[in-house]
């Protein structure tokens, strides 16, 4: 997998996620930090170290079940993502609220894409010669009353690190070549998304069209080539 990314910010500020890519192309880990930008980073390297070690098939220990419903893959992602949340909880906001972060990771196995969500971004999969397909959206809270107040600056509907317990979306599916994956935290999918052929893979082009069509709404905008 080969990651190009775009941000994009206006008055309004939305953080610039951390993003961790494996020489070979098997892991991409998106890591955003709603507070001290230190502990994105400290998500994310507890995320690579156990898939890492799980995918060499190093014995590893975990105190969260395995789910026999779902491959292997999505199993590696999914408990290293609640490694992830025991860990920010347990030191940084047990009793006070200091940080939490939205998390994405990606790991590729042959033609299998399994992933594992937190919050933003949202994981679409654009097949070739195909349109558009959502796999798996991350919710920002600002969007529910931008009709009522106008536009609000970017709010996020989960976080990692804030409870003992976490929400998180996984599943995986197969791609072949020519797949793209497209990685979007905004508080809606810009219509130029869903309306662009699929041979329209430039980065620049969506980025400039999305910025068209709203230009006071920051972005983070992630192509991922399968």
């Amino acid at each position: 997998m080969k990651l190009q990314e775009r941000s994009y910010s206006t008055k309004v500020l939305r953080p610039k996620p951390l993003i961790h890519s494996e020489d070979d192309g098997s892991l991409i880990v998106i890591a955003t930090s709603w507070g001290q930008p230190e502990h994105a980073q400290r998500a994310l390297d507890e995320v690579v170290k156990y898939v890492n070690a799980a995918k060499a098939d190093v014995e590893v220990t975990s105190p969260f079940e395995f789910l026999t419903c779902l491959t292997d893959e999505v199993n590696y992602v999914r408990t290293a993502v609640l490694i992830a949340n025991d860990m920010l909880y347990r030191s940084e906001n047990r009793t006070q609220y200091f940080s939490g972060v939205e998390i994405l990771a990606l790991f590729k196995r042959g033609p299998q894409v399994a992933y594992a969500q937190v919050g933003c971004p949202s994981l679409l999969l654009q097949r070739n010669r195909q349109k558009l397909q959502p796999l798996s959206m991350g919710v920002d809270l600002s969007s529910e009353l931008t009709e009522t107040v106008g536009s609000l600056p970017p709010l996020p509907g989960q976080l990692l690190g804030l409870d003992p317990t976490c929400s998180i979306q996984c599943g995986h599916t197969y791609v072949r070549e020519g797949d793209q994956l497209v990685l979007l935290a905004c508080p809606s999918v810009a219509t130029s998304l869903w309306t662009r052929d699929a041979y329209q893979a430039d980065l620049g082009d969506i980025t400039n069209r999305m910025i068209q069509e709203s230009p006071n709404t920051p972005f983070w905008l992630g192509l991922v080539a399968v």
